[in-house]
C-alpha cells in the first residue's frame, strides 16, 4: 500500500508531505482547489507521461516521491529481485520531471526507465478515474479485465509464444511453396555460408570457454605472482601463516596441564594450520599450471577474432554461433528435399496449433466461470446504485475469422440493460451519461474487489450521483476499504462520511501566485467539511447536525478512524 507520498513543485504546489494507511480515505474540497493533485502526480510516479506542464511555474524541475509497503512474500519483491532493485525496506519510487531534459527515474535508489516504473506501478497501485467511463466501453479493455478477474495471465502469456510459433512456421510453408523457381539461389547462398562457418567449426559452449581462456592466459602473469603472494604468506615465508598457528597451538599445548580450556583452542588452531597447509598446496599445483604462452595467447585471440566477425555478420549473438550454423544445414538439407521440409514444417506448425487449442480451451473455461460470477456480481451493485431491473452480462462473442487468435478462441463484450423490459445491448451504445456514469462505477467497484493490487484510488467516479445511490456508494468503497487500501478524491458527502480518514484540499495565496494546503481532518473539522459538501456555504446548528448525523452512519464506534 501507499505509505508516504511528497511532491515538491508539481503543478500549482510547493512542497507536499502526505502519509497514508490501510482502509479507506476520502480527499475532498472544492472545485478546483487541487484535490486530484495526488492521483495525478500518482500517475505520474508510476510511469504516465513526465509533462513539462507539471513543472511548477517559476521552477526548473518537479519532483515526486512515494513510499510502498507490502507483506512479506509479496511477488512484487520477487519481481524487484529479479531486476536488482530489491529493498530490504519500503519500496521507494521517485520520479525528476525537469525542463528542456527527459525525466530522470528511480527505484529504490537506483536508475530506471519508465517502462519498467509503468509494469512496477501496475502491481503497486489501481486508478480508476472519469475517463474510464469512455475505456470501458472498448472490448480490449473490457477483455483485460475480464482475464484479469480470471488470472489468465500466465495462459494468455504461453499462448501468445505458442501463436507465434504457429505463425512463424505457417510462413515458412507459405515460403517453401512461393520459393520453387529461387530455390536454387537460396541454397547457393546457404552453401555459401555454411562454408564460411565451416572454416571456423564452432562447437556448443565454445564462446564461453574461449573468453575464458583468452581471460586467463591474458593475466597469467598477473595471476602467477598473485599467487605465488599469497603461498608466500600462507605457508614459505618465515612469518607465514601456517608456522604462526602452529607456533601458537604449541604454546597452548603447553598450558594444557593447568587449564584443559586452552587444549580445546589449540585443537582450533591446529585444525586451521592443516587448513592453511592444504591451501599451499593446492597453490603449488595451480602455479605449476599457470600457463605463460603468448602464443596461445594469440592464437585464442584470433579465433575470438574470427568468431566475433561471424557472428556479426549472420547478425546473431556469438554464443549462438554454433546453434545458428546447426540450423543452416538443417535448412539446406530442407531444400535439397522440399518434400521432407514441407512435411517437417507441417509437423511443427500442427504441434503449435494443438498448443494453441489446448490453452485456448483453458482460457475460455476461466473466462465462462468467471464472466458469470462478475456478471451477477455487478448487476447486484447496479441495483445498489439505483438501476432497478437493470441486467448486466459478459457476452463471450466467437473470434473472426476464427476459430482461433493470439487472445483466445473468443472476444468479449460487456452488454447492459439499464432499464427493467429493454434488451440486453453492447455497453458502448448506453446513451444517458447518468447511466453510464453508474454501470462504469459499478464495473470499477467489482472488479476492484477482485484486484491484486494492495491500492486503489477512485478520482469523482461518481459524479453525478447522488441521495441514496451515494450511501451505497460511499459503503461499497468502505467495505473494499477492509480488503486493500482505498483513496478516493470525491465530491460527495456521503461517500466522505463514510471514509475512515478524510483529507480536505483548499488553495491559498503564495509568494509568486497560489499553493495548496492539504489537511488531515480531525471529528469536528469532518463535521464542518461534511456540512459544506452538503450544500452549506456557513455551517448552521442545523446543517452542523446532519453532518454528525452522517459521519456517526458513516461510522457508528467513532465517526473518525483516524
Amino acid at each position: 500500500m501507499i505509505d508516504w507520498l511528497s511532491l515538491r513543485h508539481f503543478a500549482i504546489t510547493s512542497s507536499v508531505e502526505l502519509e497514508f494507511k490501510s482502509g479507506f480515505s476520502a480527499i475532498t474540497g472544492e472545485t478546483g482547489s487541487g484535490k486530484s493533485l495526488v492521483v495525478d502526480a500518482l500517475g505520474v510516479l508510476l510511469g504516465g507521461r513526465a509533462e513539462q506542464g507539471f513543472i511548477r511555474h517559476g521552477e526548473d524541475e518537479a519532483e515526486i516521491s512515494g513510499g510502498f509497503e507490502l507483506p512479506e512474500g509479496d511477488p512484487v519483491f520477487a519481481w524487484l529481485a529479479e531486476r536488482e532493485l530489491a529493498s530490504e525496506q519500503e519500496i521507494i519510487l521517485r520520479r525528476v520531471i525537469r525542463r528542456d531534459r527527459p525525466s530522470r527515474n528511480f527505484v529504490n535508489g537506483k536508475p530506471v526507465t519508465a517502462s519498467v516504473l509503468q509494469e512496477l506501478g501496475a502491481m503497486l497501485v489501481d486508478i480508476h478515474g472519469q475517463s474510464e467511463h469512455h475505456s470501458l466501453a472498448r472490448r480490449p479493455v473490457q477483455q483485460a479485465l475480464l482475464d484479469e478477474a480470471a488470472g489468465n495471465g500466465d495462459l494468455l502469456a504461453q499462448l501468445g509464444a505458442a501463436w507465434d510459433r504457429y505463425s512463424a512456421v505457417e510462413r515458412d510453408l507459405r515460403a517453401l511453396e512461393g520459393e520453387q523457381a529461387s530455390i536454387g539461389e537460396r541454397m547457393d547462398l546457404l552453401r555459401f555460408q555454411i562454408s564460411e562457418l565451416e572454416q571456423l567449426a564452432p562447437e556448443e559452449g565454445e564462446w564461453d570457454r574461449l573468453s575464458a581462456e583468452q581471460k586467463r592466459l591474458g593475466h597469467a602473469a598477473e595471476l602467477l605472482e598473485g599467487v605465488n603472494a599469497a603461498l608466500q604468506s600462507c605457508y614459505d615465508d618465515d612469518q607465514a601463516a601456517h608456522g604462526l598457528l602452529e607456533r601458537v597451538a604449541g604454546d597452548l599445548r603447553h598450558l594444557e596441564r593447568y587449564d584443559a580450556s586452552t587444549g580445546e583452542i589449540a585443537a582450533l588452531l591446529e585444525e586451521a594450520a592443516i587448513n592453511v597447509s592444504e591451501a599451499a598446496d593446492r597453490l603449488r599445483d595451480y602455479a605449476d599450471r599457470v600457463d605463460l604462452d603468448p602464443e596461445a595467447l594469440r592464437q585464442a585471440e584470433e579465433r575470438l577474432s574470427t568468431w566475433h566477425a561471424l557472428a556479426r555478420k549472420h547478425r546473431v549473438n556469438p554464443a549462438d554461433l554454433a546453434a545458428h550454423w546447426s540450423t543452416l544445414r538443417e535448412t539446406l538439407d530442407g531444400l535439397s528435399d522440399p518434400a521432407a521440409e514441407r512435411e517437417r514444417l507441417s509437423e511443427l506448425r500442427d504441434a503449435a496449433l494443438n498448443e494453441c487449442r489446448d490453452l485456448a480451451a483453458r482460457i475460455s473455461k476461466r473466462r465462462k466461470k468467471t464472466a458469470r460470477r462478475l456478471a451477477a456480481d455487478i448487476a447486484g451493485a447496479m441495483q445498489e446504485l439505483g438501476m432497478s431491473g437493470g441486467r448486466f452480462d459478459i457476452a463471450l462473442l466467437p473470434v473472426k475469422p476464427g476459430p482461433i487468435s493470439r487472445n483466445g478462441s473468443e472476444s468479449v463484450e460487456f452488454q447492459v440493460s439499464a432499464n427493467a423490459g429493454q434488451p440486453l445491448q453492447p455497453l458502448a451504445r448506453v446513451a444517458s451519461g447518468g447511466e453510464i456514469s453508474r454501470i462504469s462505477l459499478a464495473i470499477q467497484v467489482i472488479l476492484a474487489g477482485a484486484a491484486s493490487v494492495p491500492t486503489l484510488i477512485f478520482d469523482e467516479v461518481d459524479v453525478g450521483i447522488g441521495g441514496t445511490v451515494a450511501n451505497v456508494v460511499g459503503q461499497r468503497l468502505r467495505e473494499l476499504g477492509n480488503r486493500c487500501q482505498v483513496i478516493s478524491v470525491t465530491h460527495l458527502p456521503q461517500v466522505a462520511a463514510r471514509a475512515m480518514r478524510h483529507y480536505s484540499v483548499a488553495k491559498r495565496d503564495a509568494a509568486g501566485g497560489v499553493d495548496v494546503n492539504w489537511t488531515f481532518l480531525d471529528r469536528d473539522q469532518r463535521v464542518a467539511e461534511i456540512a459544506r459538501m452538503s450544500g452549506s456555504d456557513r455551517p448552521s446548528a442545523e446543517s452542523s447536525a446532519h453532518a454528525l448525523q452522517m459521519l456517526d452512519a458513516g461510522d457508528p464506534l467513532t465517526g473518525n478512524a483516524a
